[in-house]
Parts: structure tokens; C-alpha cells; sequence
């Protein structure tokens, strides 16, 4: 499977609720969330395979597609693409997140 790294603006209530049943079901977020999608595509009667994405969005001005990120890695260059990367989220004292992410899981 060939996956695809995007940003979803989700309602915090329904992020809460993924977050819980990945914790449950002992699996990823990325995962619950894929599986959802997954069903609700299956599901989905009304997809319009024949309009370019172009077209579908000139018929709904709502809908735009987010410019690319300027924090995407450079595969030659990793240690630059994280130097870019730093000073990007501030917080008061160090953060571990792999800590953070485990102490999560285990519900402390």
C-alpha cells in the first residue's frame, strides 16, 4: 500500500474519540483513521469518477487544496531539512514525545 502524508482539519470531539479506540485497540491513530476511511469510501454511492479534481473544485468554491508544506524532508539534505524544522513548535521545558506518545497509550 502506498501511502500519502497530508493535513486534515478534524473536530476535536471526533480526534478524541480516534485517539481513544487506537488506544483500545492497541493501534495507531493512522490506522484507525485509514479504516474508517476506507469504510466510508466503500460506502460512499455518490463518487464522481469522471470531472478532473479541477473541475469538482471549480464547482465547489469551499474546497481548496492546501499549498505544499515548506517543512516537506529533503532526502539529499535531512540535517538541513531539520534545522528548518526547530524553533517551529515552543514549549516551556524539553519534550520527549516518544515518552509523551507511550505515557498516552499506557493512560498515565
Amino acid at each position: 500500500m502506498t501511502t500519502v502524508k497530508t493535513t486534515l482539519n478534524i473536530d476535536s470531539e471526533v480526534m478524541r474519540k480516534i485517539k481513544l479506540i487506537a488506544v483500545n485497540k492497541n493501534k495507531t491513530q493512522t490506522e484507525i483513521v485509514n479504516k474508517m476511511l476506507e469504510q466510508g469510501v466503500i460506502n460512499e454511492t455518490e463518487i464522481n469518477t469522471e470531472d478532473t479534481l479541477e473541475q469538482r473544485l471549480n464547482k465547489n468554491p469551499k474546497l481548496k487544496l492546501m499549498k505544499k508544506s515548506k517543512y516537506i524532508l529533503d532526502k539529499d539534505n535531512a540535517k538541513k531539512s531539520f534545522e528548518k524544522l526547530k524553533g517551529s513548535i515552543k514549549t516551556d521545558k524539553p519534550v520527549n514525545a516518544v515518552k509523551l506518545i507511550n505515557k498516552s497509550r499506557r493512560r498515565e
